[in-house]
């Protein structure tokens, strides 16, 4: 167990340095859209890293172009992430597309649309006052 929450530790602090470093320190112009890093997955031999982000952007073809940005700059990226980690080696960082947050976003409107709807329906119930 002990290894696991370390591993679990290590995946957190990771996911803090990464995103720290796209935001601050990768200057690719290909990268034209908004990228949250939502969870780090690191192999046990903590050598290999899987990296979801969110991209949000102007269509997918602009996501899929910053997507592609990031996984030729992940090499910079582990080298100056891992360094605050004293890893033993940096870890191969692969970044993988998530739609978690438009998932989400798109559930939460559907929900508000049920809870209006369910609303009309008990106002049409009540008699008139």
């Amino acid at each position: 167990m002990p290894a696991n929450r370390r591993l679990e530790r290590i995946n957190k602090t990771l996911m803090k340095e990464i995103s720290e470093v796209i935001c601050r320190e990768v200057k690719d112009p290909r990268i034209t859209s908004m990228i949250s890093v939502l969870n780090v997955s690191m192999s046990h031999d903590m050598r290999n890293a899987k990296v979801a982000v969110s991209i949000f952007g102007g269509n997918e073809l602009e996501n899929l172009k910053s997507l592609e940005a990031l996984n030729s700059a992940a090499g910079f990226v582990s080298s100056i992430a891992s360094k605050s980690l004293r890893l033993k080696w940096a870890p191969r960082i692969h970044f993988v597309q998530s739609h978690a947050i438009e998932e989400s976003v798109e559930m939460y409107f559907k929900l508000k649309d049920i809870v209006k709807d369910e609303k009309i329906d008990e106002s049409d119930e009540l008699p008139p006052a």
